[in-house]
Order: C-alpha cells, then structure tokens, then sequence
C-alpha cells in the first residue's frame, strides 16, 4: 500500500464500517455512540485532508525531529521503544516506523485502531497497535518506552490529569515526550486572515482544506474543550512529572503549543 496516499476505508471483517464494537453485554449511550461515530468519520476523513498538506507535514516533520534528539546516538533505531498516544489511524506511528524506531500506537476507539491496523498489515515487524485509553488502561511495556509522542489529545481528554499521568508511567526514568496541544481554538476567520497576512493568499486558502472540516467537527463534538496558555501547558506538564526542555509555538497560525519534554 502506498503509504503517502489517503486511505480508502474497506469494510472490517463482521463489523459495519464505523460501527461500535463493543464487549458482549456493554450498551453504548446515544450520546456515546453520536460522539464514537464522530470521531470514527472525522478520523477516516482526517487522513485525507492532512495528506500532501504542507502545514501539517511540517509539524510532523518537526515532532520526528524531536524524537530522533531524544535518541542517544549509540542507540539503534529499533532498539528505541516510541509509544504514540492517541494514535487515531496511525499516521503518526507510520511516520516514525520509517525512522526504524519500534513504535506502539494506542487509541480510545477501537474502530480507528482496526484501520490502523489494516493499514499497515506488512510493517508489523515495529509498529503495532492497542485499543486501549492510557488514562485509565495498563499499558503493555509501561515504564519501559524511550519516548512517547501526544498530537493535540491534552485539549479533548476527559481526565487529562491521569492522561499526563499515564504518559508518565508508560516512560522509563529520563525517557523523553513531545507533547502538542490547541492553544486556542482554529478560527476559520481568525486563522485565514493571520495566514494571509503572514503567507500570502496562496498559503490561506490551502489552509481551509483543514480549517473547515476540523471547524465542522469540533461544532458537533461533545466534549470540553480545554485550550491552554503556554504557562498552563507546562505548569500541567511539571505536575505530571515532566521537565520541559524545548517549547515553541507551530502549524498554521501558531495554534498549537509544542513541548519536548523529559520525564524525571
């Protein structure tokens, strides 16, 4: 499978595309099931929009820069153990497989798992997928991962002081992360216009192919929604257990707060 090209969803073996799954016996609310079919379509839909977007691989590219300074330099590649955070389909995780890293991708949602998976079935070898939430599930390997990426899941999470926590826990003693999350919400109005200002036409209309489709979901998205000032991020960050190293501002009009962080 082309791994640079979006992925066209195939129907999963028993189970309705974008239908929950769930334990024999477990009943899904209405609200969870709207909010898990939510997530479950902007996913799908999120792999094509940020494919071949410039904004987007560069902050990607920048978060793979911050994981190769995280690796000692007698360290090879797949010795280092990358524990990805809310993986969604696994484009993060398929990013830093190709740096060689051994790499496990979580995600709350098990359908976006199931695709993760289906997309990557010949690079099992390092990178592999869990359904699970670290706020509240053991992670496999927990305490012994080198580094462990989080991409704009602080800012949603319903607990995101254990999320923190857990994140903590699943890195050994002087591991490193890279954290991202919103700093304020991605004004379509707001952000056109800052990047107009600062880019040119050009770089602001290519931005709406993300503005819009991530406006539209996060309008029916029922969830807090929790935009941190840089003090915020990293006094949350210190209470956790992390000491931040780096920080800086990035993607599109700045509207995301990068920490590389080390765990103490």
């Amino acid at each position: 499978m082309d791994q640079d090209a979006p992925y066209s969803p195939q129907p999963l073996t028993g189970v309705a595309a974008g239908a929950p799954k769930e334990k024999a016996g477990a009943r899904m609310t209405v609200r969870e099931a709207m909010e898990h079919m939510i997530a479950v379509t902007y996913g799908v839909t999120y792999d094509a929009v940020v494919t071949r977007f410039p904004a987007y691989e560069a902050m990607v590219e920048e978060v793979v820069g911050f994981v190769g300074r995280s690796v000692p330099v007698e360290a090879t590649p797949r010795s280092v153990r990358v524990l990805d955070v809310a993986c969604g389909i696994g484009n993060i995780s398929i990013r830093l497989a190709r740096e060689g890293y051994s790499v496990v991708g979580i995600d709350g949602v098990r359908h976006l798992v199931e695709i993760a998976r289906e997309k990557t079935a010949e690079r099992r070898a390092t990178l592999t997928f869990q359904h699970l939430d670290i706020s509240r599930d053991p992670v496999p390997g927990a305490g012994n991962f080198d580094v462990l990426v989080s991409m704009h899941t602080l800012y949603w999470h319903p607990q995101p002081a254990a999320l923190l926590e857990g994140c903590r826990s699943a890195l050994r003693a002087g591991g490193h992360a890279v954290f991202l999350t919103y700093g304020r919400p991605a004004s379509v109005i707001r952000t056109f216009r800052e990047l107009w200002a600062a880019e040119g036409l050009g770089a602001a209309v290519r931005a709406l192919r993300w503005l819009l489709p991530t406006a539209l979901f996060e309008r029916f998205r029922d969830c807090e929604h929790r935009y941190l000032s840089t003090a915020e991020f990293h006094d949350a960050l210190g209470r956790a257990g992390f000491e931040v190293l780096e920080a800086r501002d990035t993607f599109l009009s700045d509207l995301s707060h990068l920490a590389w962080c080390r765990a103490r």
